[in-house]
């Protein structure tokens, strides 16, 4: 019997190429505020079913309504960093959603759930580390990521925390993006290059929770929590130049420097550009590039029996 999943967030950049492994084998409950968000050959499919349901007004199990038996949730959905919401928004998608999903889970007793997190949990860092170091997030991202997680830990299930590098690549947000957005209009942030990142390729990403999904139906006993990310970590003037030396820039840059006093003043700046516009303020724009969170697990990649293919040479050359 083909086997059912309930998805959340199946309408973003990692959910549709998510969406499009799994659907030839699989049967996909996505739920949603939009079925036209989804491309044609998802909407269309034979396996695809949609349900309206948004997770802002998600606060009982009744608000959920699916009748359907699943087999496993893949949790994707939430607000991300630097979103125009305001703090009760992140809480309530964030963090009760996912409260109400697993709780759903336990209810029908849904063999497997899959929450994608992020490992800006850890909080910005220049130290070294380990799949289980203390999570320190500041960011209103990070903190509510961390009390979803929560959920997933104290579920008593065998349910998986999945924290993934800062994924780039077409169609992403990362700050690999906003950087390139930048050297766009002839400039770049001036950062100092001890501060490394973490990233991962959004093929990468894709492949990583797709043989999660198929270890799970195969009977495999998944960990609680997998951290997933290339083992070479960047820095922002790692990047730049990569972009310079591939052509997808210019070489002659602006630089600007964005640390130091000049963190404060641009943040000064947004912040009243947020006031003047009465728009929630959660950090400038450049707070991703400022952000370093560097960590590799090798033994979340020997798990699931696979390893990264695109070092950052290679990912980027989606940005062409």
């Amino acid at each position: 019997m083909t086997k059912t999943i309930l998805i959340t967030g199946g309408s973003g950049v990692l959910g549709k190429a998510l969406i499009g492994k799994l659907i030839p084998d699989y049967k996909i409950i996505a739920i949603g505020t939009n079925h036209s968000h989804f491309p044609e050959n998802i909407r269309h499919h034979k396996h695809f079913k949609f349900y309206k349901r948004d997770l802002k007004n998600l606060n009982d199990l009744s608000d959920l309504n699916i009748k359907e038996p699943i087999d496993l949730v893949l949790h994707l959905a939430a607000v991300v960093s630097g979103a125009k919401v305001d703090e009760a928004t992140y809480y309530q998608i964030n963090v009760n959603a996912t409260k109400q999903l697993v709780s759903f889970a336990i209810q029908k007793q849904i063999p497997h759930f899959g929450f994608v997190s992020s490992i800006s949990v850890y909080g910005s860092k220049e130290t070294e580390l380990t799949l289980h170091s203390e999570r320190f997030g500041k960011t209103i991202y990070a903190k509510t990521k961390a009390l979803a997680e929560d959920f997933i830990f104290q579920s008593g299930q065998n349910y998986s925390v999945i924290r993934l590098a800062s994924i780039y690549g077409k169609g992403t947000k990362s700050f690999i993006s906003k950087l390139k957005s930048l050297m766009k209009r002839g400039v770049y942030p001036k950062i100092p290059p001890t501060r490394k990142k973490s990233i991962l390729h959004i093929e990468d990403a894709t492949e990583a929770i797709y043989l999660w999904t198929k270890h799970c139906f195969a009977g495999k006993k998944p960990e609680s929590l997998y951290v997933f990310s290339h083992p070479e970590a960047v820095t922002i003037e790692t990047v730049i130049r990569t972009f310079q030396d591939l052509g997808i820039t210019k070489k002659r840059q602006l630089p600007i420097p964005v640390t130091g006093i000049w963190s404060k003043l641009i943040d000064i700046l947004f912040r009243m550009i947020s006031w003047i516009r009465k728009k929630p303020f959660h950090g400038s724009p450049l707070q991703p590039l400022l952000e370093s969170v560097a960590i590799y697990d090798a033994g979340s990649w020997e798990k699931i029996g696979y390893f990264p293919k695109s070092d950052l040479r290679k990912g980027l050359l989606d940005y062409q």
